[in-house]
């Protein structure tokens, strides 16, 4: 993993920068976010905060000195196995929402980030197995999931903007 050195020190320095602005726009309009009346705001600073979380996980692991392939895909099968799970009942949750007007921008912002996860559960296991060299896969969807994550951090703000409007 040496040569992905550099990659993975800029990744784990922007999904920390952008996860403390998560922070930050999050406890600045907490009762905008956090509140029973703007679940779905509660749910994508959720999504947001696990995806970064994810992504700077695997960016450390990654930048461990004596850890082999194999390690690092065991270790980041360990680190997202809970974070899948909880993919899925955001997942699920979506899904279960009545279809009103933004019930495909919901399932849209989520398969994005179901789809970071599931390709960087493929390549942990295809790294941890010893079944092929996964590592530009493995940065890829590191990358899906820190821009997916940044998206939806988007549209918090952007829905934050709006209940101040109104």
């Amino acid at each position: 993993m040496q040569i992905w050195f550099e990659f993975y020190a800029v990744v784990g320095g922007a999904t920390a920068t952008l996860l403390g602005l998560l922070f930050v726009a999050v406890s600045i309009n907490a009762s905008a976010i956090l509140s029973e009346e703007h679940a779905s705001s509660k749910r994508l600073a959720e999504q947001a905060l696990q995806n970064y979380l994810t992504v700077l996980s695997v960016a450390l692991l990654a930048l461990f000195p004596s850890l082999t392939l194999q390690e690092l895909g065991f270790s980041t099968l360990g680190v997202t196995g809970l974070s899948v799970g909880w993919a899925l009942m955001r997942l699920y949750q979506a899904f279960r929402k009545s279809r009103d007007d933004g019930w495909r921008r919901r399932m849209r912002s989520h398969v994005s980030s179901f789809l970071g996860f599931v390709m960087l559960t493929f390549a942990a296991v295809r790294m941890a197995f010893d079944l092929g060299d996964s590592r530009t896969l493995f940065a890829i969807a590191t990358i899906i999931l820190l821009f997916s994550a940044t998206r939806v951090s988007w549209q918090i703000l952007l829905s934050i903007a709006k209940t101040k409007q109104a």
